[in-house]
């Protein structure tokens, strides 16, 4: 079975009064496994009894926040170990004005070996889909172009967030189309960082 994903927009970055999009990936998800769809794949799929695999779970659950609790790292097999990271309730700028009241738990980490990742990743057959979480509204670039050019001719110029308004759409999906009529020729960039606007081409 394939890991579905989709690529997603980045951040805009401006180099050389340029801005560029990149984009990343990001898995789709195929669905959620709770404790309990979990523990009966195992069971089923190495012939272990249910009950001793919950009481395993609960047990090493119980010593794993023990363990943590007393200021262990903690190793779990080939997938890694896990550690604790602390916060300090209130900015501090002497080391004399901490009390252990004000020091509280942040976070716990699990960092994975890297052995699991390459084993996982040999594991892994991609597959790229169109998530049913994105809204593919506004996303037609013909409709959004003339919709553009009307407006381009009643008005001098307009700006990024007004072609949003006009089409529909996100920051990131407008930059793409109004890159792309740049590079068709139909609209020309002036200015630069906030103060960009389009004009005809």
């Amino acid at each position: 079975m394939s890991i579905h994903y989709d690529l997603y927009e980045n951040p805009p970055q401006e180099e050389d009064g340029k801005e560029t999009q990149t984009l990343h990936a990001r898995v789709v998800p195929s669905g959620t496994y709770t404790t309990k769809d979990f523990v009966e794949r195992v069971a089923a799929l190495h012939h272990l009894p249910h009950a001793q695999l919950i009481g395993a779970i609960d047990a090493i659950t119980d010593e794993l926040q023990t363990l943590l609790a007393r200021g262990y790292i903690v190793e779990f097999g080939d997938l890694g170990h896990f550690s604790l990271s602390l916060s300090v309730a209130r900015e501090i700028t002497d080391r004399k004005e901490i009390r252990s009241p004000s020091v509280r738990l942040k976070n716990i980490h699990l960092k994975v070996k890297k052995t699991f990742k390459k084993e996982l990743n040999a594991r892994m057959n991609l597959e790229r889909v169109s998530s049913p979480t994105r809204s593919s509204h506004g996303t037609d670039e013909g409709r959004c172009r003339q919709l553009l050019l009307e407006f381009l001719e009643q008005h001098p110029c307009i700006n990024r967030a007004d072609y949003c308004r006009l089409v529909g759409v996100n920051k990131m999906c407008a930059l793409r189309h109004l890159n792309s009529f740049i590079k068709a020729g139909i609209i020309r960039k002036y200015g630069s960082g906030k103060s960009v606007v389009y004009i005809r081409g």
